[in-house]
């Protein structure tokens, strides 16, 4: 039998059993990273280590990671990480360096003397590495010679250039490491220096003398590790030796963790959802985050709140870029990332590769045949890492020619940015390789140079074209500047005209649309697994995205299959781009039998070895074909793989979007069966709207639907026709038999909730089963996003005080009084047993529940997102007990009382006027506070303000919940007065600090009284706090809900001070006002210049000509004071607007 060798051949050093290797860590064939064996344990070392400890360490890391890893520094996750893997943690020598040392000194030939922080660091750590030594800086020798090492070397007065003139023939030719030093990026990547014999140097030059001498005796398409001195100037150098760089020189670890495996034998991004779609006069937008090249980024990112874990990425469709070679550098690490992704109602989250491939270079610095050869081993790691667009940085005066790259069969496109202007150089320019696009960057969201605002004002002016280049914008988000909240700012300002789709729908569109191919959406082949070489026990079956399969001398499932004698039989549907004769490819080891629209194309079942089989058969584009491929292994070696190719379609493996078949079944809180009695293939369908695309997702056929299963809280539609059209029928129960009227009738459907409708209202919510109360942890000061929620003994205060808004159908957001924050799934888990948080309103579905009548007048709220019920983790009756989704069984903790409270307000805050001086002279900025809750320290309150002498008026209206007599309480440093309904409460004017004073007045439930806090800070320290009592009313800061702002008080910003005038004899009328979707603005002229301005005096749409009694569209501001500026024949006038929610 014929043999295909596909993994790294590695290194004669190391001493493991390859086969044994491959097996559990591949390497994809051609991959410069070594592999050595698989850890069962690791000794944890703390981060606390003297610094010269610290050197020494890396390199004892990785020397012992050249036979097995033995250490790992407890830093970045990685030891939570590894533990899932299956890698044991051994903490003995956590904090005890010299007992390290003594463990392991008989596995080292000496060591080598250095300084801790100089050349020499760079010259002992790359001799460690090939010498089997370890790097010890001078002032812990003793250490050394006491674990009874012997000195190799003393290089305290050598540099790289020595070493690499006497040593360089023992230094790799695929890997070195361009790092500094001289300052602390020397307590980091020596490990895998010394673990891959890479050259360490720094040369404060990426053309000096040293630098090129290192690039000279590397190989083509060598991997540098670490970091230059200047970003372009060090990746063109490498580019035009056809060499790369990955970032990564404050990358510890990597010397264990690329030798041990992901759990997952593959990697596989999430699938959609929804079925892609084309939808008419939008601008469509795909944003993607920038620098996902930077492998210490991504070694340290993966739990980061603010981007990688950010639970708002869950509500967004994004692009986030990623190194591929990360699949081999750190399995378990690119895992998390791959799950970190989410596919949710609400957004969908997609992978694409990080520049410019497997690591970062300039394409158009690349010499040609070279860049042929990267871009070959770039489609591997697309393989592996189940990627499939690449994003380009290249230099400015580059070609663009994607030819290299989108003749791979692993990559649809590329994401293609100058490096110059921002990564917006080519404006949005699309290119073509036969079907394939590459697609330039046009905007991006980058620190100053644009904000969410600015950003949003371009793209609502943007073309609406779909047919052409102009209708569609790459936006590049920066990491080091900007986040996802920034991303979804910019999502919240936008029209109805603009459309953010994720990267693979992007690239879809732009295909169907620009192009007119007939792009599927399918969901790939039906594929199932025998035992036995001629299809003889099915074992099981699961849905392949494509035939795309290299198993080595193992099997899919070694468990279920065995390594030998199996085969696999895939089915479905496939639809070619293009009317013309197809060549269909198997590349196979052993026999295959392929069959397309019923005719036997390919027949070679019985024979065995290693062949490419092709045959041909012409097919109409856009019309499905049925299918099969029958594949049997023999022994040894095995793969599968099916391509195709037509005279316009470069030949590659046949597409997921091309191929179809039925998912497998699948169950949620609204089933639909086949057949009567719910029998047949049945699907899940979720709350949602689904024409046919989305009902065949699911894999349910036009008019196919006999029965359905409809749980509680949940009622759904069914529609005679498409696109939700004709007769139709509403279904609050299952039905086994809908009859000779619907069965076999539906072509589109909605799934809704069905709760009680009546409960909007604020309460405090008792779990029934424990007496105890729903309770936001930390009392209420735990106004945080992610602060947990619990069960808590019933104190009435404001963090157990909830509203519930009612957005139809009997489905309710759960909002805390005290932090104006929703009960929150977190990171929009669909797991049993995930506890609840509290996190900011984002308008999602983990963030809604429905409320469903239990017994005996109490409550149970089920999961909009999940369909599982708020109750208590195991059944709890404890203080503390966490409020969790469990799986609806009847649980006791399942059900929930509403007891009514007087209803909270829906204010958003206080205006605040800030003022340098000492008696509000100058004043600087208004902005909405949300509460009087500040210390400043001994800072400034906000830009522009003095960090000493200033002043602060706060005005508004308050609202309280009950009647009665209230203590008004101000604790501040300095002075203060408080006015409440016009009555002087507090006057404490006096330059004191931290002193409580108080005042009182009788104020009536519901009412809203006028009320102005005066505050002048003086030196030093800075803060200022407003809270409120009463005998019903708990001491509390007082909440933004009860507060509102004074849409007048605008009247003091920089913006009115600046613009506002009397247009004598131009009367002026703004209506209707307050607005939500839309304004008029009348006057007596022809026309006016219109700029909105926001509270904070900043621009929020672009200066535009209006005329009189014309509408303008609002619908994209957020509730809040606004500020319309006119120009009407050069006198400026301005008009305040209040936004009010829809």
């Amino acid at each position: 039998m014929k043999k295909k060798i596909f993994y790294t051949l590695l290194a004669v050093w190391i001493p493991v059993l390859f086969t044994q290797v491959q097996a559990q860590v591949p390497r994809v064939s051609g991959s410069p990273f070594p592999l050595s064996a698989i850890p069962d344990t690791l000794y944890l070392t703390s981060e606390n280590y003297a610094p010269s400890e610290k050197v020494a360490l890396q390199t004892l890391m990785g020397v012992l990671a050249q036979t097995k890893p033995a250490i790992l520094r407890d830093i970045s996750g990685h030891r939570t990480l590894v533990e899932n893997a299956g890698v044991k943690i051994n903490d003995t020598y956590y904090t005890n360096f010299p007992g390290m040392l003594n463990r392991f000194a008989n596995r080292l030939s000496g060591y080598i003397l250095c300084n801790q922080k100089d050349k020499s660091t760079n010259v002992a750590i790359s001799l460690a590495g090939v010498m089997n030594a370890i790097a010890i800086p001078a002032d812990i020798e003793q250490t050394a010679i006491n674990a009874g090492l012997t000195l190799l070397l003393d290089v305290r007065a050598r540099d790289e250039a020595w070493a690499l003139a006497n040593y360089g023939n023992l230094f790799s030719q695929k890997i070195a490491s361009y790092q500094q030093s001289s300052d602390d990026r020397v307590f980091s990547l020596a490990d895998y220096s010394a673990y891959t014999k890479a050259f360490q140097f720094w040369d404060s030059s990426p053309s000096g003398a040293l630098a090129t001498s290192v690039y000279n005796r590397m190989n083509k398409g060598a991997t540098f590790f670490g970091w230059g001195p200047a970003e372009y100037e060090t990746v063109e150098q490498l580019s035009l030796k056809s060499m790369s760089i990955l970032p990564s020189d404050w990358a510890p670890n990597m010397s264990a963790l690329s030798n041990i495996p992901a759990k997952s034998k593959t990697f596989k991004q999430k699938d959609p959802i929804k079925p892609f779609e084309v939808k008419t006069g939008v601008h469509t937008v795909c944003f993607v985050i920038t620098d996902g090249d930077n492998v210490q980024w991504l070694l340290g990112s993966h739990d980061n709140i603010n981007n990688w874990n950010n639970p708002a990425r869950a509500h967004v469709n994004l692009g986030w870029t990623i190194s591929p070679s990360l699949s081999e550098l750190a399995p378990v690490v690119y895992e998390k990332y791959v799950e970190n992704c989410l596919t949710t109602p609400d957004g969908r989250n997609v992978l694409i590769a990080g520049p410019s491939g497997r690591s970062y270079y300039f394409p158009g610095r690349y010499p040609n045949a070279d860049l042929e050869t990267e871009a070959t081993l770039l489609n591997k790691y697309m393989k592996q890492a189940d990627l499939r667009i690449v994003n380009i940085i290249d230099a400015d005066d580059s070609d663009n020619d994607p030819g290299a790259y989108l003749k791979q069969d692993n990559i649809d496109a590329l994401f293609y940015y100058s490096y110059g202007a921002n990564y917006t150089g080519r404006h949005g320019q699309i290119d073509w390789y036969k079907d394939k696009p590459s697609i330039g960057g046009r905007y991006t969201l980058w620190g100053t140079l644009s904000s969410p605002q600015s950003l949003a004002n371009q793209l609502n002016q943007a073309s609406t074209n779909i047919n052409s280049a102009d209708g569609y914008s790459l936006v590049s988000v920066h990491i080091w500047s900007r986040d996802v909240d920034d991303v979804q700012e910019c999502i919240s300002k936008l029209g109805p005209n603009v459309r953010v789709v994720a990267p693979d729908e992007f690239v879809w569109l732009i295909r169907k649309n620009l192009k007119g191919l007939p792009v599927g959406t399918g969901n790939g082949l039906k594929a199932e697994y025998y035992s036995g070489y001629h299809l003889d026990n099915l074992k099981y079956q699961q849905t392949d995205g494509n035939v795309d399969f290299d198993w080595g001398i193992g099997s899919p499932n070694q468990a279920q299959l065995g390594n030998n004698q199996f085969s696999v039989k895939w089915s479905g549907q496939v639809q070619p781009l293009y009317s013309e004769s197809y060549t269909f490819y198997v590349y196979s080891d052993d026999g295959v039998k392929l069959t397309v629209n019923g005719q036997p194309i390919i027949n070679d079942f019985e024979t065995q070895g290693a062949y490419t089989r092709s045959g041909t058969i012409t097919l109409t584009a856009g019309q499905k074909y049925n299918i099969e491929l029958q594949y049997g292994e023999g022994n040894g070696d095995a793969f599968c793989h099916l391509q195709w190719e037509s005279a316009s379609q470069s030949r590659q493996i046949i597409p997921r979007s091309q191929l179809y078949s039925r998912p497998d079944t699948s169950n949620g809180p609204v089933t639909v069966y086949e057949h009567a009695q719910y029998g047949g293939f049945h699907a899940g369908l979720p709350i949602g709207a689904y024409k046919l695309a989305g009902l065949e997702l699911k894999g349910v056929q036009n008019d196919e639907i006999s029965s359905l299963k409809v749980a509680e809280g949940y009622k759904v539609i069914l529609f005679e026709h498409e696109n939700f059209a004709g007769d139709s029928i509403v279904l609050t129960s299952s039905s086994a038999n809908l009859g000779s009227t619907w069965n076999d009738k539906a072509s589109s459907i909605k799934v809704l909730a069905n709760g009680n409708p009546n409960l909007a209202g604020s309460y405090t919510i008792k779990n029934v089963n424990s007496g105890l109360f729903l309770d936001v942890r930390g009392g209420i000061g735990g106004t945080g996003d992610g602060t947990p929620i619990q069960l808590w003994h019933g104190t009435g205060a404001a963090n157990q005080t909830f509203t519930l808004k009612h957005l139809g159908d009997g489905r309710y957001t759960v909002t805390a009084y005290h932090s104006a924050k929703c009960l929150d799934i977190p990171q929009s888990s669909l797991n049993e047993d995930v506890s609840l948080w509290q996190w900011t309103n984002q308008e999602a579905s983990n963030q809604q529940f429905i409320a469903v009548q239990a017994d005996s007048g109490y409550y149970k709220f089920i999961s909009v997102l999940s369909g599982k019920v708020l109750s208590i983790l195991n059944e709890s009756t404890a203080p503390e007990a966490k409020v969790v989704q469990h799986t609806g069984t009847g649980q006791l903790s399942g059900r929930w009382q509403l007891l009514s409270v007087p209803p909270v307000g829906n204010g958003t805050g206080l205006t605040g006027n800030y003022y340098n001086g000492m008696n509000f002279e100058t004043f600087v900025f208004s902005r909405l506070d949300p509460t009087i809750n500040f210390d400043w320290g001994e800072g400034s309150p906000g830009a522009g303000v003095n960090t000493n002498g200033y002043t602060v008026r706060w005005t508004g209206k308050v609202e309280p919940r009950y009647s009665g007599q209230y203590t008004f309480y101000i604790t501040s440093d300095n002075g203060r007065r408080l006015w409440v309904n016009n009555q002087l409460v507090i006057d404490k004017w006096l330059d004191d600090w931290d002193i409580e004073y108080s005042g009182t007045i009788t104020l009536t439930a519901g009412q809203q009284y006028d009320i102005k806090l005066e505050y002048f800070e003086n030196n030093g320290g800075a803060n200022c706090k407003l809270s409120w009592s009463s005998a019903s009313q708990g001491k509390e800061i007082i909440p933004k809900n009860q507060l509102y702002a004074t849409p007048l008080s605008l009247a003091n910003s920089s913006i009115a001070t600046a613009y506002e005038k009397t247009a004598t004899g131009k009367d002026i009328v703004l209506y209707p006002n307050p607005a939500t979707s839309h304004v008029r603005l009348k006057f007596g002229a022809k026309q006016a210049r219109m700029i909105i301005y926001d509270a904070l005096g900043r621009q929020v749409t672009p200066t535009r000509i209006i005329y009189s009694g014309q509408e303008i569209n609002t619908a994209q501001l957020r509730p809040g004071v606004y500020l319309i500026q006119l120009d009407i024949n050069g006198i400026k006038t301005s008009k305040h607007l209040v936004k009010s929610a829809e």
